[in-house]
């Protein structure tokens, strides 16, 4: 790439373009080389922030937002200022910090509601659907995404709608509607490409894989697991490789490849805890849990309390009582 221009504005406007084209690896390496340059121009922070956020470092997205929103609410830049508030609402799911989550998202959703964008109440409504799953409230999180589709709808945000169709296709999965749950992620594939976005694109990927390795189709499901995760690692996007490893893993322990299986687990595991992801480490841990069980039980406890330990700070009381379970059979 090169050099970046010198001066703020320019800068500025260098960065826009970089996030709308998804190029986050570009845009931190532009601007975290010129920290001293952002200090007049808020809006510089946003976007490194949610730049640090997309390649796994949530940690250090939150405190640049932290830091960041004091002085839009000191500007009065009110539409920075929403995108702000719903980006730490972000950092903090990633983290693991629910309660936190859904207080900023809740804000970023009063913001949208009385400036009347429309965009953002989208957003806000579509995450705070997200927190609603992961505690089990399945018909609230529908909910909410359903809404967020009519909003996205009306503005025209083919990403967002792609975005709001997966998370419907997920929690119709965890309900056990598959015939929904593939609807909707057949649905979401056609919208990213219609947007153009590979993330979004692996991401329903995924949801497809994970829906045939419960349809008893591991070796479909490792195929299309494999394939999203060399997608995300091309972008990069370390946190949606570690998922897809994660059900590679879980796929090829189905298929009888222990070994690589067990392997392939350990990569997940290790990405989750590099880049501070609560609920995709929670979930390695389990599958992992799962595939060690199945030749002699070590560490299989040790990986199934972690996990249940992890569930329990994020409220996940369904997924935490389930492992709780499989751990009393277990020791039977």
């Amino acid at each position: 790439m090169s050099a970046a221009p010198s001066r703020p504005r320019d800068l500025l406007a260098l960065a826009r373009g970089l996030a709308a084209d998804g190029a986050w690896e570009q845009l931190r390496a532009a601007l975290d080389s010129r920290r001293e340059r952002t200090a007049s121009h808020p809006e510089l922070d946003l976007l490194l922030a949610e730049a640090k956020l997309r390649l796994g470092d949530p940690t250090g997205a939150r405190v640049l937002i932290a830091a960041t929103i004091p002085r839009l609410e000191r500007m009065g830049d009110a539409s920075c200022l929403r995108r702000a508030v719903n980006l730490l609402g972000a950092a903090h799911f990633e983290l693991g910090d629910l309660a936190d989550a859904e207080a900023a998202f809740g804000r970023a959703l009063e913001l949208a509601n009385g400036d009347g964008d429309a965009l953002m109440v989208a957003r806000a409504t579509n995450n705070l659907g997200l927190i609603s799953n992961i505690r089990g409230n399945h018909e609230a999180a529908l909910g909410s995404y359903q809404l967020a589709v009519a909003a996205f709808q009306q503005v025209g945000h083919t990403l967002g709608l792609a975005e709001a169709t997966h998370n419907m296709a997920i929690t119709y999965r965890d309900v056990r509607r598959y015939d929904q749950a593939d609807k909707y992620e057949r649905r979401a594939i056609e919208l990213a490409r219609e947007a153009g976005s590979g993330r979004l694109l692996a991401m329903a990927r995924v949801g497809r894989a994970e829906l045939s390795l419960l349809q008893g189709e591991p070796q479909v499901a490792e195929a299309g697991a494999r394939l999203a995760a060399a997608d995300y690692a091309r972008l990069p996007d370390p946190l949606g490789e570690a998922d897809a490893l994660r059900l590679m893993g879980r796929a090829l322990g189905a298929i009888g490849e222990i070994r690589a299986a067990l392997e392939t687990l350990d990569r997940a595991v290790g990405m989750a805890r590099m880049h501070e992801s609560a609920l995709l480490e929670a979930e390695a841990l389990r599958d992992r849990a799962e595939l060690r069980a199945t030749f002699g039980r070590l560490g299989a406890c040790e990986d199934a309390e972690a996990a249940v330990a992890i569930y329990d700070r994020l409220g996940a009381t369904q997924e935490g009582a389930g492992l709780r379970e499989w751990l009393r059979t277990l020791s039977q």
